[in-house]
């Protein structure tokens, strides 16, 4: 595709349209096959067989722990790695390498465009299912009725890396030969820290942007809090309840503890919340505190003397991992000098796994431009943009592999881990207009028929 033409939407509509029983399929498969956390190999030799029926260049990248303990972000998950591997499949461009058109304009927005690469991401993983009582069918049935596709991770997030395959699929067909390169990456591991994004950094994957599937219901999220997960161990003194007057009741302790944190957590959201509130659904849940569980006690008639409790702390864009744990351990710290026992039996800190790192990508970057663009041509309507509470592989690539990347893809994310998540295929086929008319404007090209 020459720069100056016009392609016709129309036709990449009525192409994508023609693909609606492919995807069904795809999206129904990939539902089918069992991919909870250290089982994913299945699902990915599946998908490794799809991209190389599209002419992509596979492999098959395998998680090794003791490689990336190296990345400060990384942390092991407890599930297996045996079966654990990304993969990622390239379908090379006739110009890698080569320089962007700059000057172009799409729909009124100045972007350079042509001749860049660009990554597709998914992850093939999923979240247990919960009471199976709750759920209509099987979890894993891919049932397909009155438009929506039903089971774990059709939301999150087999569609949308099906939408990016269906795209590729398209384009294909369409006879589209791209001058930067095009790349499907299947991860594994998200749901619990990012192992198979990780082992794509280690294997030294590298493009000029990423677009992570994740339902975002077609907003561009370029703005990921983070967080990390904490343990709080605290001392109390034990006596039998009928004398309990006499003992330290350390769950009450916990409680002038939990306090503090919890007017800490208000004070971080007046503090750094300004800044990017326009993009948050609340402006006072943008990273969050929560304390997810309690331990304590031995016996119902003595006055419990352990407490843990362990929980999560959101991080801001723009604050640093070690500023947020600075903050938190002196509020605790604080807290306890305030208590005539807990001074000296100062409760402790630890951090352990679950580490999510802020991230932010400027909203006048080209890859968000053009993406926006590409989404006001195919679909008739502006993008809207939001910020993540949750995290996802986008800090990875965008920290350890300098890949700018941001999350869109279809679907609602409140849907996702929760009984009977389902996709609707309308919202899937729309994501895959837009990505084939962003892979078009982004990675550039030759197309027979622009008109």
């Amino acid at each position: 595709m020459s720069n100056n033409k016009q392609i016709n939407t129309a036709l990449i509509r009525k192409q994508v349209e023609k693909n609606r029983a492919y995807l069904v399929k795809l999206i129904c498969d990939l539902v089918k096959i069992c991919s909870y956390s250290g089982e994913e190999e299945t699902i990915q030799r599946f998908l490794k067989g799809k991209l190389d029926e599209l002419g992509m260049e596979t492999k098959l990248v395998w998680v090794d722990p003791e490689k990336l303990m190296q990345y400060k972000g990384f942390s092991h998950d407890g599930f297996p790695y045996e079966h654990r591997c990304s993969l990622v499949g390239v379908k090379k461009g006739t110009q890698t390498g080569g320089k962007a058109v700059t000057g172009h304009t799409l729909h009124g927005s100045k972007v350079s465009i042509g001749s860049r690469s660009l990554i597709l991401n998914g992850h093939v993983d999923i979240v247990p299912p919960g009471d199976l009582d709750r759920w209509n069918d099987d979890p894993l049935s891919g049932k397909y009725e009155d438009g929506k596709i039903y089971g774990r991770g059709t939301l999150d997030m087999k569609g949308g890396l099906a939408a990016g395959i269906t795209a590729v699929r398209v384009l294909q067909e369409m006879g589209f030969n791209n001058h930067g390169d095009i790349s499907i990456a299947s991860v594994c591991g998200e749901e619990t820290g990012g192992c198979g994004a990780f082992a794509l950094v280690e294997d030294g994957i590298n493009a000029d942007g990423c677009i992570i599937l994740e339902p975002t219901s077609l907003k561009i999220c370029h703005i990921q809090s983070g967080c990390h997960t904490f343990k709080l161990k605290l001392r109390g003194f034990s006596v039998h309840a009928c004398m309990a007057y006499k003992g330290i009741n350390v769950i009450d302790k916990f409680y002038l503890i939990y306090d503090a944190l919890k007017a800490m957590d208000k004070r971080r959201h007046e503090r750094f919340g300004s800044k990017n509130a326009r993009y948050y659904e609340n402006p006072s849940n943008i990273a969050p505190l929560n304390v997810g569980m309690l331990t304590t006690g031995e016996w119902p008639s003595s006055v419990p003397d352990r407490l843990e409790a362990d929980g999560r702390i959101g991080i801001f864009p723009g604050e640093t991992v070690e500023d947020m744990h600075r903050e938190f351990e002196e509020t605790v710290r604080i807290s306890a000098d305030s208590d005539p026992w807990l001074r000296y039996n100062q409760p402790g800190v630890e951090w352990y796994e679950g580490l999510f790192e802020p991230v932010e990508v400027p909203i006048e970057s080209d890859l968000i431009k053009t993406l926006a663009a590409s989404h006001r041509d195919m679909l008739g309507r502006n993008v809207e943009y939001e910020a993540a509470t949750y995290g996802s592989d986008m800090r990875i690539f965008n920290l350890y592999a300098n890949i700018p990347s941001i999350m869109y893809g279809p679907g609602d994310v409140s849907l996702a881990h929760t009984v009977n998540e389902h996709i609707e295929i309308e919202d899937v086929l729309e994501a895959v207009s837009s990505l084939v008319l962003m892979l078009i404007n982004w990675c550039g090209g030759d197309l027979p028929i622009t008109r």
